[in-house]
């Protein structure tokens, strides 16, 4: 609703950006209805709705053109110059994002707040290179998140569901492919950067799932890094007297904090891909050390928890 008032509003302002939002939002279509269905019967399957998230990358890449034609990627870029590979790809990346979206929408404002911010990133970086279409675009994704935020951060009072999430990562995506599509000075990577968080989690979850638990990588869990920052929040000290509002907040956000740093990089890099790749490495390897950490951290308190249990027993 948000964005179609943003859409309407345009319309009756006489811009020239309106055609493309309702294009864009019929493109995602698929993507929200799947998410939105098991929603309200908890019968579509995770491959369901990441093909339906596939139907509607390739609807947008049809009716806008939005698909990559560049990697900034030596080995990949031969590839994505073949329309029918960039074509597939670029579903692939954008059913991806839609999803990744998703998992992290786990705590109040988590998700939504880290898609703004996401969103404001690639807004800024359109605006330098004179893209008003597509900074427009990212600017209704903000309002349009920011007016659910009202309600759903600190409180959560309503939530995103699964269509919500996929509606937003939708967005997110689409936005990205089209600063890209339509401004060779932007560095993909840029992109990769803003949306890194995001994308590294669900990564880092299959092949978790998959290497280390053996298990479904579309299953969920509760071994994610906002879980594990909400229980290491949880369990600090007088914490768990705090109502768990409070507890959501301070763990959105921190994972908004390291958002905000990616955007921030990516903004200021946007054309320098050596820096963003290195910036992205940075980022993984800080990932890795945090969720560590607090992975440790927890197996050692349930230690000593159970060292104390065998005393008192005794």
């Amino acid at each position: 609703m948000g964005l179609s008032v943003g859409a309407f509003a345009g319309f009756l302002l006489g811009g020239k950006t309106y055609p493309v939002v309702l294009q864009l939002l019929l493109c995602a279509i698929p993507a929200f209805a799947a998410g939105f269905v098991e929603d309200l019967t908890k019968r579509v399957s995770v491959r369901t709705r990441l093909y339906a998230s596939f139907v509607s990358a390739g609807l947008a890449a049809w009716v806008l053109g939005a698909h990559l034609v560049r990697l900034d990627t030596p080995l990949l870029d031969p590839l994505v110059a073949i329309t029918p590979f960039s074509v597939l790809f670029t579903c692939f990346a954008v059913g991806g994002t839609t999803h990744a979206i998703n998992i992290i929408d786990g705590l109040n404002g988590l998700a939504a707040g880290c898609v703004a911010l996401m969103l404001a990133g690639l807004a800024a970086i359109a605006w330098q290179v004179g893209d008003i279409m597509v900074m427009k675009l990212c600017l209704w994704g903000i309002a349009a998140l920011l007016g659910f935020l009202m309600l759903n951060f600190p409180f959560g009072r309503i939530f995103l569901g699964d269509g919500g999430a996929y509606l937003a990562g939708f967005w997110l995506a689409e936005c990205g492919i089209l600063l890209l599509n339509r401004n060779p000075s932007v560095s993909t990577w840029a992109v990769l950067v803003c949306c890194l968080y995001p994308v590294w989690e669900t990564l880092f979850s299959i092949f978790r799932r998959h290497s280390q638990s053996r298990g479904s990588t579309g299953r969920p869990d509760m071994i994610h890094l906002h879980h594990l920052v909400f229980r290491h929040i949880s369990n600090r000290h007088l914490m768990p007297f705090v109502p768990a509002w409070v507890k959501h907040s301070i763990a959105s956000s921190i994972l908004w904090l390291m958002v905000t740093l990616c955007v921030l990089i990516a903004v200021s890099a946007y054309n320098q891909t050596p820096t963003l790749i290195a910036c992205a490495i940075g980022f993984i390897a800080t990932y890795h050390l945090l969720y560590k950490g607090i992975l440790r951290g927890r197996h050692e308190r349930a230690r000593q928890q159970g060292v104390v249990a065998q005393v008192e027993g005794h």
